[in-house]
Protein backbone atom coordinates (compact mmCIF):
# COMPACT_ATOMS: atom_id res chain seq x y z
CA UNK A 1 0.00 0.00 0.00
CA UNK A 2 1.03 3.59 -0.54
CA UNK A 3 1.52 5.80 2.45
CA UNK A 4 -0.65 8.74 3.44
CA UNK A 5 0.86 11.50 1.35
CA UNK A 6 1.62 14.58 3.46
CA UNK A 7 0.48 12.65 6.56
CA UNK A 8 3.27 13.89 8.86
CA UNK A 9 2.86 17.53 7.74
CA UNK A 10 1.20 18.92 10.83
CA UNK A 11 1.57 22.52 9.74
CA UNK A 12 -1.27 22.03 7.27
CA UNK A 13 -3.79 21.64 10.07
CA UNK A 14 -2.89 25.04 11.47
CA UNK A 15 -3.71 26.62 8.10
CA UNK A 16 -7.09 24.91 7.78
CA UNK A 17 -9.31 27.54 9.47
CA UNK A 18 -7.84 30.26 7.27
CA UNK A 19 -8.25 28.25 4.07
CA UNK A 20 -11.81 27.01 4.45
CA UNK A 21 -13.73 30.30 4.07
CA UNK A 22 -11.89 31.09 0.86
CA UNK A 23 -12.26 27.65 -0.66
CA UNK A 24 -15.67 26.38 0.39
CA UNK A 25 -18.68 26.92 -1.90
CA UNK A 26 -20.89 29.76 -0.70
CA UNK A 27 -24.66 30.01 -0.78
CA UNK A 28 -25.47 33.10 -2.83
CA UNK A 29 -29.17 33.65 -2.04
CA UNK A 30 -31.62 32.43 0.62
CA UNK A 31 -33.10 29.00 -0.04
CA UNK A 32 -36.58 27.81 0.89
CA UNK A 33 -37.73 24.20 0.56
CA UNK A 34 -41.50 24.40 0.78
CA UNK A 35 -44.32 21.90 1.17
CA UNK A 36 -42.23 18.83 2.00
CA UNK A 37 -42.71 16.29 4.74
CA UNK A 38 -39.81 17.20 7.06
CA UNK A 39 -38.09 14.45 9.06
CA UNK A 40 -36.06 16.50 11.55
CA UNK A 41 -34.63 13.44 13.41
CA UNK A 42 -33.97 15.56 16.51
CA UNK A 43 -37.65 16.45 16.88
CA UNK A 44 -41.10 15.54 15.61
CA UNK A 45 -41.87 14.97 11.94
CA UNK A 46 -43.52 17.98 10.26
CA UNK A 47 -46.03 16.59 7.78
CA UNK A 48 -46.00 19.68 5.57
CA UNK A 49 -43.58 22.47 6.26
CA UNK A 50 -40.86 24.80 5.08
CA UNK A 51 -37.14 25.00 5.75
CA UNK A 52 -35.33 28.31 5.17
CA UNK A 53 -31.57 28.41 4.66
CA UNK A 54 -29.27 31.42 4.65
CA UNK A 55 -25.49 31.52 4.35
CA UNK A 56 -25.26 27.74 4.53
CA UNK A 57 -27.21 27.40 7.78
CA UNK A 58 -30.79 26.49 8.58
CA UNK A 59 -32.51 29.56 10.02
CA UNK A 60 -36.13 28.42 10.29
CA UNK A 61 -38.10 25.16 10.26
CA UNK A 62 -41.85 24.73 10.65
CA UNK A 63 -45.31 24.41 9.13
CA UNK A 64 -45.92 28.17 8.91
CA UNK A 65 -42.48 29.58 8.10
CA UNK A 66 -42.47 32.59 5.79
CA UNK A 67 -40.34 32.49 2.66
CA UNK A 68 -37.92 35.48 2.58
CA UNK A 69 -37.95 37.85 -0.38
CA UNK A 70 -35.60 36.89 -3.16
CA UNK A 71 -35.24 33.30 -1.97
CA UNK A 72 -34.74 30.42 -4.36
CA UNK A 73 -37.78 28.20 -3.75
CA UNK A 74 -37.73 24.43 -4.16
CA UNK A 75 -41.14 22.77 -4.28
CA UNK A 76 -41.08 19.77 -1.97
CA UNK A 77 -44.74 18.82 -2.39
CA UNK A 78 -45.22 15.07 -2.15
CA UNK A 79 -41.60 14.54 -1.15
CA UNK A 80 -39.70 13.99 2.11
CA UNK A 81 -36.87 16.16 3.38
CA UNK A 82 -34.15 14.54 5.48
CA UNK A 83 -30.88 15.72 7.02
CA UNK A 84 -27.93 14.61 4.91
CA UNK A 85 -26.81 11.09 5.75
CA UNK A 86 -23.60 10.55 7.74
CA UNK A 87 -21.37 7.50 7.21
CA UNK A 88 -19.18 7.33 10.30
CA UNK A 89 -16.56 4.88 9.02
CA UNK A 90 -15.23 4.93 5.45
CA UNK A 91 -12.10 5.22 3.34
CA UNK A 92 -13.88 7.55 0.90
CA UNK A 93 -11.43 9.96 -0.67
CA UNK A 94 -8.52 7.72 0.31
CA UNK A 95 -9.31 4.67 -1.85
CA UNK A 96 -10.47 4.67 -5.47
CA UNK A 97 -9.96 1.06 -6.63
CA UNK A 98 -9.04 -1.47 -3.95
CA UNK A 99 -7.11 -3.69 -6.34
CA UNK A 100 -5.03 -0.83 -7.77
CA UNK A 101 -2.30 0.01 -5.27
CA UNK A 102 -1.62 3.44 -6.76
CA UNK A 103 -5.15 4.54 -5.80
CA UNK A 104 -5.00 3.31 -2.19
CA UNK A 105 -3.78 5.97 0.23
CA UNK A 106 -4.81 4.71 3.65
CA UNK A 107 -1.73 3.34 5.36
CA UNK A 108 1.43 4.96 6.69
CA UNK A 109 4.76 3.15 7.08
CA UNK A 110 5.23 1.47 10.47
CA UNK A 111 2.67 0.45 13.06
CA UNK A 112 2.57 3.56 15.28
CA UNK A 113 1.27 6.60 13.39
CA UNK A 114 -0.93 8.75 15.65
CA UNK A 115 0.33 11.86 13.84
CA UNK A 116 -0.89 10.72 10.38
CA UNK A 117 -3.84 12.89 9.35
CA UNK A 118 -6.21 11.45 6.76
CA UNK A 119 -7.64 14.77 5.57
CA UNK A 120 -4.30 15.74 4.05
CA UNK A 121 -4.54 12.73 1.72
CA UNK A 122 -8.12 13.31 0.55
CA UNK A 123 -8.73 13.18 -3.20
CA UNK A 124 -11.54 15.68 -3.93
CA UNK A 125 -11.92 14.47 -7.54
CA UNK A 126 -12.65 10.87 -6.57
CA UNK A 127 -15.39 9.40 -8.78
CA UNK A 128 -16.82 7.70 -5.68
CA UNK A 129 -17.72 10.97 -3.93
CA UNK A 130 -20.53 12.05 -6.31
CA UNK A 131 -21.86 8.47 -6.33
CA UNK A 132 -22.25 8.53 -2.53
CA UNK A 133 -23.61 12.08 -2.57
CA UNK A 134 -26.24 11.25 -5.20
CA UNK A 135 -27.86 8.82 -2.75
CA UNK A 136 -28.06 11.39 0.04
CA UNK A 137 -24.76 10.91 1.87
CA UNK A 138 -23.39 14.38 2.63
CA UNK A 139 -20.81 13.72 5.36
CA UNK A 140 -18.39 10.84 5.98
CA UNK A 141 -15.66 9.95 8.41
CA UNK A 142 -12.60 9.25 6.25
CA UNK A 143 -10.31 7.03 8.30
CA UNK A 144 -6.80 5.62 7.87
CA UNK A 145 -6.04 1.92 8.28
CA UNK A 146 -3.27 -0.50 9.17
CA UNK A 147 -0.75 -0.92 11.96
CA UNK A 148 -1.46 -0.79 15.68
CA UNK A 149 -2.21 2.95 15.62
CA UNK A 150 -3.40 3.92 12.13
CA UNK A 151 -3.75 7.69 12.47
CA UNK A 152 -6.38 10.41 12.70
CA UNK A 153 -9.64 10.44 10.77
CA UNK A 154 -11.57 13.50 9.58
CA UNK A 155 -15.25 14.34 9.22
CA UNK A 156 -15.59 15.36 5.59
CA UNK A 157 -18.34 17.12 3.62
CA UNK A 158 -18.85 15.58 0.18
CA UNK A 159 -18.46 18.90 -1.62
CA UNK A 160 -15.46 21.06 -2.38
CA UNK A 161 -12.47 21.15 -4.72
CA UNK A 162 -9.70 20.94 -2.11
CA UNK A 163 -9.25 18.87 1.07
CA UNK A 164 -9.36 22.03 3.19
CA UNK A 165 -12.72 23.07 1.70
CA UNK A 166 -14.20 19.63 2.36
CA UNK A 167 -13.13 19.11 5.95
CA UNK A 168 -15.70 19.71 8.68
CA UNK A 169 -13.55 18.36 11.54
CA UNK A 170 -9.90 17.58 10.71
CA UNK A 171 -9.05 15.62 13.89
CA UNK A 172 -12.28 13.73 14.51
CA UNK A 173 -10.80 10.59 16.08
CA UNK A 174 -7.68 8.50 16.51
CA UNK A 175 -7.86 5.00 15.00
CA UNK A 176 -6.20 1.88 16.36
CA UNK A 177 -6.54 -1.87 15.84
CA UNK A 178 -6.91 -4.28 18.73
CA UNK A 179 -3.86 -6.55 18.42
CA UNK A 180 -4.58 -9.94 16.89
CA UNK A 181 -1.84 -11.68 18.86
CA UNK A 182 -0.21 -13.08 15.75
CA UNK A 183 3.59 -12.87 15.73
CA UNK A 184 5.14 -10.14 13.61
CA UNK A 185 6.09 -11.16 10.08
CA UNK A 186 9.76 -12.09 9.80
CA UNK A 187 10.99 -12.37 6.17
CA UNK A 188 14.10 -14.23 7.35
CA UNK A 189 11.90 -17.10 8.54
CA UNK A 190 9.60 -17.22 5.52
CA UNK A 191 10.78 -20.66 4.39
CA UNK A 192 11.31 -22.18 7.85
CA UNK A 193 9.38 -25.28 8.77
CA UNK A 194 6.35 -24.16 10.86
CA UNK A 195 6.70 -24.94 14.55
CA UNK A 196 4.23 -27.53 15.82
CA UNK A 197 2.28 -26.30 18.86
CA UNK A 198 -0.77 -27.41 20.76
CA UNK A 199 -3.91 -25.28 20.88
CA UNK A 200 -3.13 -24.32 24.48
CA UNK A 201 0.36 -23.19 23.48
CA UNK A 202 -0.97 -21.13 20.57
CA UNK A 203 -3.53 -19.42 22.78
CA UNK A 204 -0.83 -18.66 25.35
CA UNK A 205 1.38 -17.12 22.63
CA UNK A 206 -1.56 -15.08 21.34
CA UNK A 207 -2.27 -13.67 24.80
CA UNK A 208 1.41 -12.87 25.32
CA UNK A 209 1.68 -11.04 21.99
CA UNK A 210 -1.49 -9.07 22.68
CA UNK A 211 -0.22 -7.99 26.09
CA UNK A 212 3.07 -6.86 24.58
CA UNK A 213 1.33 -4.81 21.88
CA UNK A 214 -1.05 -3.20 24.38
CA UNK A 215 1.88 -2.45 26.68
CA UNK A 216 3.61 -0.63 23.82
CA UNK A 217 0.48 1.39 23.18
CA UNK A 218 0.06 2.11 26.89
CA UNK A 219 3.64 3.37 27.17
CA UNK A 220 3.09 5.63 24.15
CA UNK A 221 -0.07 7.09 25.69
CA UNK A 222 1.79 7.78 28.94
CA UNK A 223 4.63 9.46 27.03
CA UNK A 224 2.12 11.63 25.16
CA UNK A 225 0.59 12.83 28.43
CA UNK A 226 4.01 13.58 29.88
CA UNK A 227 5.09 15.42 26.73
CA UNK A 228 1.93 17.56 26.75
CA UNK A 229 2.42 18.35 30.45
CA UNK A 230 6.01 19.40 29.80
CA UNK A 231 4.92 21.63 26.93
CA UNK A 232 2.34 23.31 29.15
CA UNK A 233 4.85 23.98 31.95
CA UNK A 234 6.35 27.39 31.15
CA UNK A 235 9.02 27.01 33.83
CA UNK A 236 10.62 24.04 32.08
CA UNK A 237 10.89 25.44 28.57
CA UNK A 238 9.52 23.81 25.44
CA UNK A 239 10.35 20.10 25.05
CA UNK A 240 11.89 18.75 21.88
CA UNK A 241 9.35 18.51 19.04
CA UNK A 242 7.87 15.03 18.73
CA UNK A 243 5.16 14.74 16.07
CA UNK A 244 4.03 11.30 17.24
CA UNK A 245 3.45 12.38 20.85
CA UNK A 246 1.90 15.70 19.88
CA UNK A 247 -0.58 13.92 17.62
CA UNK A 248 -1.54 11.50 20.37
CA UNK A 249 -1.92 13.99 23.24
CA UNK A 250 -5.64 14.98 23.01
CA UNK A 251 -6.68 11.36 22.55
CA UNK A 252 -4.52 10.11 25.42
CA UNK A 253 -6.32 12.55 27.73
CA UNK A 254 -9.76 11.29 26.68
CA UNK A 255 -10.67 14.60 25.03
CA UNK A 256 -11.51 13.06 21.64
CA UNK A 257 -12.71 9.63 20.45
CA UNK A 258 -10.24 6.75 20.41
CA UNK A 259 -11.62 4.33 17.81
CA UNK A 260 -10.39 0.76 18.19
CA UNK A 261 -11.24 -1.85 15.58
CA UNK A 262 -12.43 -5.05 17.27
CA UNK A 263 -14.91 -7.71 16.13
CA UNK A 264 -14.58 -10.76 18.39
CA UNK A 265 -16.13 -10.69 21.86
CA UNK A 266 -12.80 -11.21 23.63
CA UNK A 267 -11.22 -8.40 21.58
CA UNK A 268 -14.07 -6.01 22.39
CA UNK A 269 -13.85 -6.84 26.10
CA UNK A 270 -10.07 -6.40 25.95
CA UNK A 271 -10.44 -3.01 24.24
CA UNK A 272 -12.94 -1.85 26.87
CA UNK A 273 -10.65 -3.01 29.68
CA UNK A 274 -7.64 -1.22 28.13
CA UNK A 275 -9.61 1.99 27.55
CA UNK A 276 -10.93 1.96 31.13
CA UNK A 277 -7.41 1.62 32.52
CA UNK A 278 -6.11 4.49 30.35
CA UNK A 279 -9.25 6.72 30.66
CA UNK A 280 -9.78 6.81 26.90
CA UNK A 281 -12.95 7.90 25.12
CA UNK A 282 -13.42 4.55 23.41
CA UNK A 283 -15.45 3.83 20.28
CA UNK A 284 -15.53 0.27 18.91
CA UNK A 285 -15.27 -0.07 15.12
CA UNK A 286 -16.72 -3.15 13.46
CA UNK A 287 -18.20 -4.74 16.56
CA UNK A 288 -19.36 -7.95 14.88
CA UNK A 289 -19.92 -9.61 18.26
CA UNK A 290 -20.86 -6.45 20.18
CA UNK A 291 -24.27 -8.00 20.89
CA UNK A 292 -22.51 -10.58 23.08
CA UNK A 293 -21.20 -7.89 25.44
CA UNK A 294 -23.86 -5.20 25.11
CA UNK A 295 -24.29 -4.86 28.88
CA UNK A 296 -20.59 -4.06 29.30
CA UNK A 297 -20.68 -1.51 26.48
CA UNK A 298 -23.68 0.16 28.08
CA UNK A 299 -22.06 0.18 31.52
CA UNK A 300 -18.87 1.78 30.18
CA UNK A 301 -20.76 4.08 27.76
CA UNK A 302 -18.82 2.80 24.75
CA UNK A 303 -20.26 3.61 21.32
CA UNK A 304 -20.08 1.14 18.42
CA UNK A 305 -19.71 1.71 14.68
CA UNK A 306 -21.70 -1.24 13.32
CA UNK A 307 -21.30 -2.78 9.88
CA UNK A 308 -24.21 -5.11 9.15
CA UNK A 309 -23.64 -6.92 5.86
CA UNK A 310 -21.31 -9.61 7.19
CA UNK A 311 -21.26 -13.30 7.97
CA UNK A 312 -21.36 -14.55 11.58
CA UNK A 313 -17.99 -15.22 13.13
CA UNK A 314 -18.90 -18.57 14.66
CA UNK A 315 -20.61 -21.59 13.15
CA UNK A 316 -22.87 -21.76 16.20
CA UNK A 317 -24.17 -18.19 15.70
CA UNK A 318 -27.59 -17.55 14.13
CA UNK A 319 -27.38 -16.73 10.42
CA UNK A 320 -28.74 -13.24 11.13
CA UNK A 321 -26.45 -12.39 14.06
CA UNK A 322 -24.78 -9.51 12.21
CA UNK A 323 -28.08 -8.16 10.84
CA UNK A 324 -29.68 -8.19 14.30
CA UNK A 325 -26.61 -6.70 16.01
CA UNK A 326 -27.88 -3.10 15.89
CA UNK A 327 -31.29 -4.08 17.32
CA UNK A 328 -29.61 -5.90 20.21
CA UNK A 329 -27.45 -2.86 20.98
CA UNK A 330 -30.51 -0.60 20.85
CA UNK A 331 -32.40 -2.81 23.32
CA UNK A 332 -29.42 -2.67 25.68
CA UNK A 333 -29.20 1.14 25.43
CA UNK A 334 -25.79 1.16 23.72
CA UNK A 335 -24.93 4.17 21.56
CA UNK A 336 -24.17 3.16 17.99
CA UNK A 337 -24.01 4.29 14.38
CA UNK A 338 -24.48 2.17 11.27
CA UNK A 339 -21.58 2.38 8.80
CA UNK A 340 -20.43 0.91 5.48
CA UNK A 341 -16.71 0.72 6.40
CA UNK A 342 -15.95 1.02 2.69
CA UNK A 343 -15.31 3.46 -0.14
CA UNK A 344 -17.22 2.37 -3.24
CA UNK A 345 -20.27 1.17 -1.27
CA UNK A 346 -20.89 4.31 0.79
CA UNK A 347 -23.90 4.88 -1.48
CA UNK A 348 -25.51 1.82 0.18
CA UNK A 349 -25.56 3.41 3.64
CA UNK A 350 -29.38 3.79 3.79
CA UNK A 351 -29.77 0.13 2.87
CA UNK A 352 -27.43 -0.95 5.67
CA UNK A 353 -29.83 0.89 7.99
CA UNK A 354 -32.81 -0.69 6.23
CA UNK A 355 -31.38 -4.14 6.88
CA UNK A 356 -31.10 -3.32 10.58
CA UNK A 357 -34.74 -2.20 10.53
CA UNK A 358 -35.74 -5.46 8.85
CA UNK A 359 -34.11 -7.38 11.70
CA UNK A 360 -35.68 -5.66 14.67
CA UNK A 361 -34.34 -2.10 14.90
CA UNK A 362 -37.16 0.51 14.92
CA UNK A 363 -37.16 2.45 11.64
CA UNK A 364 -36.74 5.80 13.41
CA UNK A 365 -33.66 4.47 15.20
CA UNK A 366 -32.28 3.08 11.95
CA UNK A 367 -32.52 6.56 10.40
CA UNK A 368 -31.00 8.13 13.50
CA UNK A 369 -28.07 5.68 13.25
CA UNK A 370 -27.06 7.22 9.90
CA UNK A 371 -27.75 10.86 10.79
CA UNK A 372 -27.75 12.24 14.32
CA UNK A 373 -26.12 9.34 16.20
CA UNK A 374 -22.80 9.44 14.30
CA UNK A 375 -22.79 13.23 14.65
CA UNK A 376 -23.17 12.84 18.42
CA UNK A 377 -20.43 10.19 18.66
CA UNK A 378 -17.92 12.48 16.95
CA UNK A 379 -18.96 15.73 18.61
CA UNK A 380 -20.62 17.36 15.61
CA UNK A 381 -24.32 17.18 16.53
CA UNK A 382 -24.44 20.98 16.80
CA UNK A 383 -23.59 21.17 13.09
CA UNK A 384 -24.92 18.11 11.25
CA UNK A 385 -27.28 15.15 11.60
CA UNK A 386 -30.63 16.90 12.08
CA UNK A 387 -32.88 19.61 10.65
CA UNK A 388 -32.94 22.44 13.18
CA UNK A 389 -32.07 26.15 13.26
CA UNK A 390 -28.33 26.74 13.43
CA UNK A 391 -27.36 23.44 11.80
CA UNK A 392 -25.49 23.27 8.51
CA UNK A 393 -27.94 23.01 5.62
CA UNK A 394 -26.90 19.51 4.55
CA UNK A 395 -30.20 18.18 3.25
CA UNK A 396 -31.68 15.61 0.90
CA UNK A 397 -35.08 15.67 -0.76
CA UNK A 398 -36.47 12.29 -1.81
CA UNK A 399 -39.60 10.80 -3.33
CA UNK A 400 -40.30 8.67 -0.24
CA UNK A 401 -38.71 6.72 2.60
CA UNK A 402 -34.93 6.97 2.22
CA UNK A 403 -34.56 3.43 3.64
CA UNK A 404 -36.60 2.05 0.72
CA UNK A 405 -34.56 1.07 -2.36
CA UNK A 406 -37.38 2.31 -4.61
CA UNK A 407 -36.99 5.89 -3.34
CA UNK A 408 -35.23 8.38 -5.60
CA UNK A 409 -33.16 11.27 -4.25
CA UNK A 410 -34.12 14.35 -6.29
CA UNK A 411 -32.09 17.10 -4.56
CA UNK A 412 -29.01 17.23 -2.34
CA UNK A 413 -27.83 20.40 -0.61
CA UNK A 414 -24.52 20.84 1.23
CA UNK A 415 -24.22 24.07 3.21
CA UNK A 416 -27.25 25.31 1.30
CA UNK A 417 -25.68 24.77 -2.12
CA UNK A 418 -27.48 22.47 -4.55
CA UNK A 419 -25.25 19.59 -5.63
CA UNK A 420 -25.21 17.92 -9.01
CA UNK A 421 -26.58 14.36 -8.96
CA UNK A 422 -24.57 13.42 -12.03
CA UNK A 423 -22.17 10.53 -11.48
CA UNK A 424 -19.99 8.31 -13.56
CA UNK A 425 -22.88 5.83 -13.48
CA UNK A 426 -25.38 8.31 -14.93
CA UNK A 427 -22.92 9.46 -17.61
CA UNK A 428 -22.34 5.90 -18.75
CA UNK A 429 -26.08 5.22 -18.69
CA UNK A 430 -26.81 8.20 -20.90
CA UNK A 431 -24.00 7.25 -23.26
CA UNK A 432 -25.12 3.68 -23.84
CA UNK A 433 -28.88 3.55 -23.16
CA UNK A 434 -29.85 4.19 -26.80
CA UNK A 435 -27.10 2.16 -28.41
CA UNK A 436 -28.53 -0.16 -31.12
Amino acid sequence: MRTLRLAPVLAGAALLPALVPALASAQDAPLAIRGARIVTVSGPVIEKGTVVVQKGRIVAVGPDVAVPAGAMVVDGSGKTLYPGLVDALTTLGLVEVDSVTATVDTTEVGDMNPHARAWLALHPDSELIPVARANGVTTVLSAPAGGLVSGQSALVRLAGTTPAAMVLKPQAALHAVYPSGRPAFDPARLFDEPEQKTLAERLKDKEKNQKQALARLGHLLAEAKAHAAAAADATRGLPETNRTLEGLAPFSRGEAPFVMRADAEDAIRGAVRFASEKALKLVIAGGLEAWRCAELLKEKDVAVLVKLHRLPARESDPYDAAFANAAALHRAGVRFAIVTDDSENVRNLPYEAAMAAAYGLPAAEALRAITLSPAEIFGAADRIGSIAPGREANLLLATGDILDTRTQVTHVFIEGVSQSLETRHTRLYERYKDRP
